[in-house]
């Protein structure tokens, strides 16, 4: 991944876990926006870290940890949101990172806790905004999640292991997956289980995507995977 991009930073409410020291190390980088989504606040806040941005309508936030999030940060921009809206508190994270010229952002704390269907919609933001050219990880403290979009390909380096799955979310999906222990070339679908924990076996491996979309499920992402993949 190119270190030119400009990164952008969410943080949702989910409960964050081993994950957090990757979120520290992103978020000491100088190219980085960070924004928090709503009760995400509450991170930056214990780690007495100001966020560049505050979006939400806090019905995941406590009233005392907004008002302490006003006295350590008195210059953070803040920008309260309706309740009852047609958005979700991290899609207009996303759009404000969007505003900020961003074309590589990483969402923490949009996986787990207690609302499963947050889950859904964050993982529909993947596909949303990569559909305008900017790629996004979706992180948890056991799994990260991104997506391929047509013409795309990613090229995983030789140092790679572990599993990868891959999903159509699309009704269809045409792809090549080369160098891993199971290589395919055919279509995909959003039906039917298939594609599922292939395995690295040191050479690498790509998957290329031909039509549709298609959604990568990786173990545990570490700072380094940054320069293990890269996107053609």
């Amino acid at each position: 991944m190119s270190k030119e991009k400009k990164t952008g930073i969410l943080v949702g409410a989910s409960p964050l876990g081993a994950e957090v020291s990757l979120l520290k190390e992103l978020l000491n980088n100088s190219d980085v926006i960070s924004v928090a989504a709503d009760g995400g606040l509450s991170f930056f806040v214990q780690e007495s870290i100001r966020p560049d941005y505050w979006l939400g309508d806090r019905d995941s936030l406590p009233e005392s940890l907004f008002e302490k999030a006003g006295l350590l940060f008195p210059d953070l921009e803040r920008t309260p949101c309706a309740r009852e809206k047609d958005d979700t508190d991290m899609r207009l994270a996303m759009l404000k990172c969007v505003e900020c010229k961003a074309t590589e952002v990483y969402i923490f704390g949009g996986l787990g806790g207690d609302r499963f269907d947050h889950g859904i919609s964050n993982i529909q933001l993947l596909h949303e905004f990569a559909l305008q050219g900017v790629r996004v990880f979706l992180i948890s403290e056991k799994e990260y999640l991104y997506v391929l979009t047509k013409g795309e390909k990613v090229v995983y380096d030789k140092s790679s292991n572990g599993i990868l799955s891959i999903f159509s979310l699309t009704d269809e999906t045409s792809l090549s997956i080369r160098d891993l222990r199971y290589e395919f070339d055919g279509k995909i679908n959003n039906r039917k289980v298939f594609t599922v924990s292939n395995e690295f076996n040191q050479k690498g491996g790509t998957v290329e995507v031909f039509e549709g979309t298609a959604l990568i499920v990786r173990p545990v992402f570490y700072a380094e995977d940054r320069n293990r993949i890269s996107f053609l």
